[in-house]
This record gives structure tokens, C-alpha cells and sequence, in this order.
């Protein structure tokens, strides 16, 4: 099982845990239990978390704290965007953002682009009351236009790594990419990365496919940002 699905298998599992607890609840709450569950369930509950408002877009990520470059022998599909590529080769970062952009919500969210390429979150990074969060990317291999007129391969910490306007991935393509950096120019964004201090590009990783790709991903978000495990356990449970 692919670590998409599995991902989707055990947070639809969660739901149904929680959708079956609650329905337990109401009817331990009726007939000669009543009295007995009333008590607890008058217990005050947990205040929901209260997200941040959608910030404002274009927006630069904070800073890369780590670039590294991998290869798959194996491809796999990049669906972040329209046309679906196939990946061989890209890179993986290690950034710092802000929290309010780094929220799970269930509309469009904010594309994150390097360069000319969409990125691929590994993990959700927000973390509740803190300004700031450690998000993991992937971002497949791409080229584009120097000011000498020729394609060259981008190059991630030399390249604007920025939150785009919320869109969903099967409608962004180029056209769409190349509107979205006319617009971070016009909002004077940094044409590079702001990167901490001794990062550098470290050396090609090797990989057999996308799911031991996943695997190294898991040592990152564990190191980074070691809360998420459901993200880390369903990357390192891949068959």
C-alpha cells in the first residue's frame, strides 16, 4: 500500500473512532445510566483550536534550514500540479514558514513554489501558539529561463521560494506559475531564499523508488518536527 493511501486509510480510520465514540456516548447517556454518565459528561471539554486567518499572498517562506538533492531509480507522479510529471530527480527542503500558511484547511490552500516548480508538504509543520513551523518539501526537478535567454536547471537556494495564491494543484501549470512570480515581483518578494547560516547543497541522495524516498522523509520530519508522528509512522509503513 502506497503512503498516500495509507495516510488517507488511518485518518479515515480516526474519524470513524471518533464518529463511533461520540454515538456511544449518547446512548450510554439515556435510560438507567443516566445518572451515573451525566457527571462526566458535564465535564467541560477541550476548547477547539482557533486557526489563523488565510494570510495575505504572495508570502516568502522564513528560511531553508536544509537542501538535498535525491534521484529515484523508480519514477513516481508529481501531483501538485496539472500536468502530473513523472520524477526522477529534485530536491528536498527543509523550511521554516509561517504558521498561519502552513494551516491544513479544507478550501484551496496557498501553493508553495520554488522557483518555477510546486512543491510537494510531506508534513503539516503548524503547530498551535507558535509563530513559526518546520515544513518538509519535495520539489521535482525543473529548468527555467536565465536572463541570458537559456534554460538552465533550477537551483532551489537560488531561486524565490514563496507561497503563491490558494489554488487547487489540477488546475496550476505553467501559464498559471509564471502569472503567480509576474505577481511576487510586483510585491517586490526576494528573488532568493533567505538560508541559515552553513547550509549548503548537500549531495545527491539515491533512492530506489518513492517509498524508501519516503522513508528518509520520515527521518526528517521526526527530526524536525517530531509531533507528527502519525506522518512519520505512515511513511515508514509502506509495504
Amino acid at each position: 500500500m502506497s503512503f498516500e493511501n495509507r495516510y488517507m486509510m488511518r485518518h479515515t480510520i480516526s474519524l470513524f473512532t471518533t464518529v463511533f465514540a461520540a454515538n456511544a456516548a449518547l446512548v450510554l447517556s439515556s435510560g438507567a445510566l443516566a445518572q451515573e454518565v451525566a457527571p462526566a459528561l458535564a465535564k467541560p471539554v477541550a476548547q477547539e483550536v482557533h486557526f489563523p486567518a488565510m494570510p495575505a499572498t504572495p508570502a516568502l517562506v522564513t528560511e531553508v534550514l536544509a537542501a538535498i538533492a535525491f534521484e529515484v531509480a523508480a519514477p513516481y507522479e508529481h501531483n501538485m500540479r496539472k500536468d502530473r510529471m513523472m520524477v526522477t530527480r529534485g530536491h528536498v527542503l527543509v523550511l521554516r514558514a509561517p504558521s498561519a500558511l502552513l494551516v491544513a484547511r479544507q478550501v484551496a490552500e496557498p501553493v508553495l513554489l520554488v522557483g518555477a516548480q510546486t512543491a510537494e508538504r510531506i508534513n503539516r509543520g503548524f503547530t498551535a501558539g507558535k509563530d513559526s513551523g518546520v515544513l518538509i518539501v519535495l520539489v521535482p526537478e525543473w529548468t527555467e529561463r536565465g536572463a541570458d535567454g537559456v534554460e538552465h536547471a533550477g537551483n532551489p537556494l537560488a531561486s524565490r521560494i514563496y507561497f503563491a495564491s490558494p489554488e487547487l494543484p489540477e488546475r496550476v501549470d505553467a501559464a498559471w506559475i509564471a502569472a503567480q512570480a509576474k505577481k511576487a515581483d510586483g510585491a517586490k518578494l526576494a528573488a532568493k531564499p533567505m538560508i541559515a547560516a552553513g547550509v549548503a547543497l548537500a549531495a545527491t541522495r539515491s533512492f530506489a523508488d518513492r517509498d524508501a524516498l519516503g522513508r528518509f522523509l520520515a527521518e526528517l520530519v521526526e527530526e524536525h518536527a517530531p509531533t507528527e508522528t502519525d506522518c512519520i509512522e505512515a511513511m515508514r509503513a509502506v509495504d
